[in-house]
């Protein structure tokens, strides 16, 4: 008998797509608008540190982006659990959506910008803010779904978990995965950068669409990547 070969679960397929999104958006902001993190708030952090040891960048680019995460977090919170009293098992495809028309917003205010900048602009500070935000929001309904190997933008812990001896091999594809697709999202995104940040992040954008989209065909059932709560 042939043996049967496994299909990534739906839920798996969009937190891979929420992922290569974080790379996408990364290399618009990073390469493009001043090299500013919008989802990995370790880097603004230290940022902010080598500013303050008098290094050459964008101290206010690195607190903006990481108040607008903060904030997106927060509310994002508050609008995942008004939105699961509202949908039970089935928040997550508003949710994501509202984070892809955030970054769709983003795209249109970036439009007409320089493909790169060394430090931000006034209006690239204006996007980077939206950015952040959007991402704080994604990062709220990720941990809320509680997937710890596909944490969508972190993939330093999914790595040395990747690494395990005793890692389930399951466990192990996931992370591999998302590594993976990240670095594509971010080669796509540095790909799109050279006709200016908006092209990145309209992409962006539509990959988030597209996630939203694989949660409401998969109605909120849970599959290996952990549980929709």
């Amino acid at each position: 008998m042939l043996a049967t070969t496994r299909r990534p679960a739906p839920q798996t397929v969009a937190l891979l797509l929420l992922t290569a999104v974080t790379g996408i958006v990364e290399a618009a902001s990073f390469l493009g608008l001043g090299h500013v993190y919008t989802a990995v708030m370790t880097g603004n952090i230290l940022f902010l540190g080598f500013g303050l040891g008098g290094a050459h960048v964008s101290v206010a680019g690195a607190g903006l982006g990481l108040a607008a995460f903060s904030l997106g977090a927060l509310l994002g919170h508050r609008v995942n659990e008004a939105l699961v009293r509202r949908h039970g098992v089935r928040w997550p495809p508003p949710a994501v959506a509202g984070v892809g028309l955030l970054l769709a917003v983003g795209a249109v205010a970036a439009a007409g910008l320089p493909e790169q900048q060394d430090l931000p602009s006034g209006r690239a500070l204006v996007v980077l803010a939206v950015l952040a935000l959007a991402m704080g929001w994604r990062n709220a309904i990720a941990l809320r779904i509680s997937a710890p190997d596909l944490p969508t933008t972190v993939l330093t812990r999914g790595l040395t978990g990747l690494l395990r001896v005793h890692a389930e091999m399951d466990s192990r594809e996931r992370a591999a995965s998302a590594v993976v697709v990240m670095c594509g999202g971010a080669a796509l995104g540095a790909l799109l950068l050279r006709a200016g940040p908006a092209a990145p992040l309209a992409a962006g954008a539509a990959v988030e669409l597209a996630s939203a989209a694989l949660f409401a065909v998969y109605g909120g059932r849970q599959d290996a990547a952990g549980p929709v709560r």
